[in-house]
């Protein structure tokens, strides 16, 4: 199978299941706002916005960082996949503590604390389930065969809509519902791990030297991605904390939609990791690269480029299939969504920059970027929030992630002599789409 090939048959798996995946996320939405009403659902994603920020340092960047090594070292797969799996373990159970302490330090929206205190305690059982299930993952990525996570994550979200559905014909409240997205999560973990266990034997053998360079590897990038996800999520939690439940309902559909629209870029760029990473070890690495960043640029091009016409068109269709008959409610978020269209655009283009920098081992100077952006988008919210709402914090989506893109593409052309053209996306497409059509051209990347 050709390179080319490997890499669109792993990111095609990862939008199939995620494809299938999303139907049923926006059937649980579509079930959720329905029954729940704009403060209730804005309730149910403020603790989906906590679980998806402590994921991130529980994560603590060992899953970019394992992958990365086990693809430079196939010989050691086994001892690093299981060295991984541990120390994720471990830092999954100290994240849970963390967690659950932070529940009664951080302000909740008034009215709901007792309620979302108690939910987000529960949902820290989530930060095990994640870490072992993303631990399982890694093989997959490490040896382009994603198509064997899509059980795992296909069953997770069938099940999440199936178990909220019953729940919510029996009128619980939201912790119920919360321990529907963990019995889910459980059996996804359960099915990656089996499928994992197939392919790659664990040896589970302490190896200091190994552990203690993971760790050493991991800590800057684990502070990285903990920024970036703070920076992608905290404006739901600062939103909740100074206009209430009610604002972060609205703002949550219209981010909803916006992970799903970053997806693209997400799943081609976790694709091309392992091979930036092997590739950075050759003795003509800086122009093997500066050919597939380039190739891969205009293939994001393509995909941003699609998505930001469409949602511009249609986000006011969007947010009405996802709330039904409370279309009323959350109609605000059909401008919210057209505001983050252009961060989403950008975003696309932060994800080959980033990934870039991580494959070429420079994520500690990458760590000054991140924090700068979080910093930015904590005092920038601070101002906008309290004026404009949740219109506001899309706004602030868009700096961020323009300042982002902007010191990390000077980055990038410091490390490889080399700046993108837009002048090649063009025949980058057409030579995609006989390659894809065909498969007998001259290999894209």
């Amino acid at each position: 199978m050709s390179l080319l090939r490997k890499v669109f048959l792993n990111t095609g798996a990862q939008l199939t299941a995620k494809v299938i995946t999303v139907f049923f996320t926006l059937l649980t939405t579509i079930l959720l706002t329905g029954y729940l009403g704009k403060r209730g659902f804005g309730n149910y994603i403020y603790v989906i916005t906590w679980m998806v920020m402590f994921s991130a340092l529980a994560d603590w960047g060992t899953a970019i960082i394992g992958v990365r090594e086990a693809a430079k070292k196939p010989e050691k797969q086994g001892q690093i996949f299981a060295s991984i799996l541990l120390l994720r373990f471990f830092l999954a159970v100290l994240t849970m503590i963390l967690m659950t302490a932070a529940a009664y330090l951080v302000p909740f929206p008034a009215g709901h604390q007792i309620v979302l205190r108690r939910a987000i305690m529960v949902a820290s059982l989530f930060l095990v389930f994640d870490s072992l299930k993303t631990s399982f993952g890694l093989v997959f990525q490490t040896k382009l065969e994603m198509q064997k996570l899509m059980v795992a994550n296909i069953a997770t979200g069938v099940l999440i809509f199936l178990i909220s559905w019953v729940l919510v014909q029996r009128q619980v409240g939201l912790l119920p519902l919360i321990f529907a997205y963990l019995a889910a999560t459980g059996v996804g973990t359960l099915i990656a791990g089996v499928l994992a266990l197939r392919m790659v034997k664990f040896t589970f053998c302490f190896d200091r030297k190994l552990v203690l360079g993971l760790m050493r590897e991991s800590l800057p990038m684990g502070a990285i991605l903990l920024m970036f996800t703070l920076d992608n999520k905290i404006d739901t939690v600062m939103l909740g904390a100074i206009k209430g439940s009610g604002a972060v309902g609205v703002y949550g559909v219209a981010s909803r939609i916006y992970d799903v629209l970053i997806l693209g870029a997400a799943f081609l760029m976790k694709a091309l990791l392992p091979l930036f990473s092997r590739w950075s070890s050759l003795e003509d690495w800086q122009g093997k690269l500066k050919r597939v960043y380039q190739k891969t640029f205009d293939v994001l091009l393509i995909l941003a480029a699609v998505m930001v016409v469409v949602v511009l068109a249609e986000a006011p269709l969007m947010v009405k299939i996802l709330t039904q008959k409370k279309f009323a409610e959350f109609a605000n978020a059909g401008l919210v969504l057209r505001i983050l269209t252009p961060a989403a655009f950008l975003a696309y283009f932060n994800h080959l920059t980033g990934y870039t920098i991580v494959a070429l081992g420079k994520q500690r100077p990458y760590f000054f970027i991140a924090l700068s952006a979080l910093i930015f988008n904590i005092g920038a919210n601070l101002i906008m929030i309290p004026k404009f709402s949740y219109y506001g914090a899309a706004l602030v989506t868009i700096l961020t992630e323009a300042i982002v893109l902007a010191i990390t593409s000077y980055f990038v052309f410091r490390l490889l002599h080399f700046t993108p053209s837009i002048v090649s996306f063009p025949r980058t497409a057409f030579q995609l789409g006989k390659q894809l059509l065909f498969g007998r051209q001259k290999q894209l990347f």
